[in-house]
């Protein structure tokens, strides 16, 4: 296998297409057992990749490792033992486990592997002329992993950093194949695209505009009068049966498999909700992304007790629409035990 093997830059990589060897003869360690983490590990291992995981003592995903048939070790002994060292940590936690734990351990030589661009991106961590890549999986990790030991996987972003030696493009697409992330091609970016276009993504539509929009739909017609279940189900609940259309056949598919009066409505009312006025307030969202402002607010307000992630979260827990969300799929759920799982199917609304 040449050195300077590199991916296609005009097409996605093939899964067949991956230089396998490159992986082989290396041991990983994998450093955090989260859900990505445990996903990373567990098809490794499955892949025939010498798989070690860093936990510390005690931790109970680390027991939970051990329990799954991976050798466990510390942190820093993990890493001294591998010729890979793949980072599946909280963001905010990265650069001071790195800086501790990892850095003072590594082999010379030894690679480093990520599945999100925030801490290279950012200036978290320097990988300096160290191989360095990104395999970023467009799945969670549960799912990615479910998805693996059914014979398949999921479509990955793959960078290498601008100063890693020849030969990491090669690592980088060997390992992309082992932990599933090939099936649905490769496709070449760098840390800070996928970074940036992942949190853009998440604020503006996945995590951030979409739940806002289901909550201001979900008040208006409670405002009104209408009962909570029903504006539920309506403006919620069906969400999901809209997301499968649009996944599975793209937009002009999804207009063709819903009713007319519902494709009208959107095509006509949509830009109204979605105006220049809103488009203007996502361009302001990804300069603060792209600035860094995003990344320092975040790191330096995680953990605050009164503005930080937990107890937002916990806010909008006790919205009413999040309450009838959990009595609703208490409902659902008890059905389904007396009755057999429901099923939505694709129809037409």
């Amino acid at each position: 296998m040449a050195t300077d093997w590199q991916p296609p830059s005009d097409r996605s990589l093939e899964l067949a297409e991956a230089p396998r060897d490159a992986l082989a003869s290396r041991a990983v360690a994998v450093i955090g057992y989260g859900t990505m983490g445990r996903a990373h590990a567990l098809n490794l291992r499955d892949s025939g990749i010498a798989v070690m995981v860093g936990a510390r003592p005690g931790s109970p995903r680390g027991d939970l490792a051990r329990r799954e048939g991976l050798h466990v070790a510390t942190v820093p002994d993990a890493v001294r033992a591998s010729d890979v060292v793949a980072l599946l940590l909280p963001d905010e936690a990265m650069a001071a486990v790195y800086a501790a734990e990892i850095a003072p351990n590594l082999r010379g030589g030894a690679a480093l592997a990520f599945a999100h661009g925030f801490a290279i991106a950012f200036g978290q961590i320097d990988p300096g002329s160290r191989p360095c890549f990104l395999v970023a999986p467009k799945a969670q990790g549960d799912m990615l992993r479910e998805a693996f030991t059914g014979g398949g996987g999921a479509p990955g972003l793959l960078a290498v950093t601008d100063g890693s030696p020849p030969g990491t493009w090669a690592l980088c697409a060997a390992y992309a194949a082992a932990v599933g992330c090939l099936h649905g091609g490769g496709w070449r970016t760098t840390f800070a695209a996928e970074c940036i276009a992942d949190q853009f993504g998440e604020q503006a539509v996945l995590c951030g505009g979409v739940i806002e929009l289901l909550q201001a739909a979900f008040d208006t017609l409670t405002a009104r009068g209408y009962d909570r279940v029903n504006a539920y189900f309506e403006c919620v609940h069906e969400l999901r049966l809209i997301a499968d259309l649009l996944q599975r056949y793209g937009v002009d598919g999804l207009r063709q498999r819903i009713s007319p009066a519902a494709a009208y409505g959107g095509l006509t009312r949509g830009p109204r909700l979605i105006d220049a006025a809103v488009r203007d307030r996502m361009a302001a969202i990804l300069d603060e992304i792209e600035d860094g402002r995003f990344a320092r607010e975040y790191l330096s307000r995680h953990a605050d007790p009164a503005a930080g992630t937990r107890t937002l979260a916990d806010r909008e827990a006790a919205t009413p629409l999040a309450r009838a969300g959990r009595d609703l799929q208490a409902r659902l759920a008890a059905l389904d035990a007396a009755n057999g799982p429901h099923r939505e199917k694709e129809t037409r609304r």
